[in-house]
């Protein structure tokens, strides 16, 4: 393998691994139509790149044949996707032309090379780039005031990658006396997976996306300088340098998203279960909850379990502050109080002890040291504890 299929494999590897990144997070957040139109570009790229490397690796023919079957039903993945992003259909020309254009591309692939190049890939290569362009002109002259404002900011954040494909996708072609160092349109498909995932951050701007991107951008162009100075290699190995260190850093970046959207997710939990938990008693509220990370191994006290505790002391405490936390000087009104404190902690190992039922008294132990915990960890437990003190006291009345 040469160093250019070998440059061009590590990108395309990556956007492969990027779109995966994409598909799981799409997965969880649901089946809604748009969710599934996208799912289908999404396997569309997917199959795309990995008949292209499969192509590379074997030299066999088959791959290079399905890579440019799956490149000729590109266009049509297009056209569905916008139309499901802006609830209305493409012109009746429009969709003739992807249709047209997929089922022409499956003969077409089967011709000899010797025969079919280079027209053949003039051909997908203009298929293409009109898909790209006429889904950003259906985008543009969309009438936003029929879309949601985050109907909107969806087709605003995931058309900010078009600009960048559209050239980046010539770079794939290899045209006569002009032969690109790598194939640039992994850089732009993780482009789009990084801004598709961000679209969870409703915090971020398109601004804030695109800075980011000039970040990482001007970052692996250093990277390619010191590594090409260390090696001392040309132009064409510094070029390929800084966009391979781009794809790895724009799929970490990405998983790294991801990963801090999966924990959201499960922070989210807490307030599913709030909403639709078991509340025939706190007791089983909070059972419910063990398998959120927040309360994982929590331990309920009963009455039963604090036999060896001052009852008067400790309702004392929890009446003045119903979560307590573990500290170096516990700010109780008694040194009998603090003597009662320190004791639950160290029997239970516990960082946090919240009261959740006064009549029988009941209290939860769990261990959540500061490192590891959420700047809004407390205030979820205090929400916690307020619905299953809420939850007692609907019962005993």
């Amino acid at each position: 393998m040469d160093r250019l299929i070998f440059a061009d494999s590590i990108v395309s590897a990556a956007a492969l691994f990027g779109l995966m990144i994409l598909v799981s997070s799409i997965k969880r957040s649901g089946k809604d139509s748009i969710s599934r139109r996208f799912l289908f570009s999404l396997y569309v790229i997917q199959l795309l790149l990995l008949f292209r490397i499969l192509t590379w690796v074997t030299g066999l023919w088959i791959f290079d044949a399905l890579t440019l079957i799956v490149a000729g039903i590109l266009p049509l993945a297009m056209i569905i996707l916008t139309e499901g992003l802006m609830r209305r259909h493409a012109s009746k020309f429009v969709k003739i032309i992807a249709a047209g254009t997929a089922i022409a591309f499956v003969p077409l692939a089967l011709l000899p090379e010797s025969f079919a190049e280079p027209w053949r890939s003039v051909l997908l290569l203009a298929a293409q780039l009109w898909g790209f362009a006429t889904a950003g002109y259906m985008v543009w002259t969309r009438d936003k005031e029929s879309l949601s404002s985050a109907e909107n900011i969806i087709i605003e954040r995931i058309a900010l990658s078009i600009p960048l494909i559209i050239p980046l996708v010539i770079t794939d072609f290899r045209i006569p006396d002009f032969e690109a160092p790598v194939r640039l349109s992994g850089i732009a498909i993780l482009f789009m997976c990084w801004l598709t995932v961000s679209l969870e951050r409703s915090h971020l701007k398109n601004s804030d996306m695109l800075r980011a991107f000039l970040i990482l951008l001007s970052g692996s162009i250093l990277a390619g300088l010191a590594i090409s100075y260390l090696i001392d290699t040309d132009l064409t190995g510094y070029i390929q340098i800084c966009v391979i260190t781009l794809s790895a850093t724009l799929v970490a970046v990405l998983y790294n998203d991801s990963i801090s959207l999966r924990y959201d997710e499960r922070r989210d939990s807490l307030l599913k279960h709030m909403a639709e938990g078991n509340i025939n008693s706190s007791a089983t509220f909070l059972r419910g909850l063990r398998d959120h990370p927040l309360v994982d191994g929590a331990v309920i006290l009963e009455e039963s379990d604090l036999q060896d505790f001052d009852e008067k002391l400790l309702r004392s405490v929890f009446n003045r502050d119903p979560l307590q936390r573990k500290t170096e000087n516990l700010t109780t009104n008694t040194s009998s109080e603090t003597e009662h404190l320190k004791w639950l902690f160290e029997r239970y190992n516990a960082t946090h002890v919240i009261l959740v039922s006064n009549k029988p008294l009941s209290l939860v132990a769990l261990n959540m040291p500061s490192l590891s915990a959420s700047p809004g960890a407390e205030t979820e437990l205090r929400a916690v504890q307020r619905m299953a003190i809420l939850i007692s006291e609907r019962k005993a009345s």
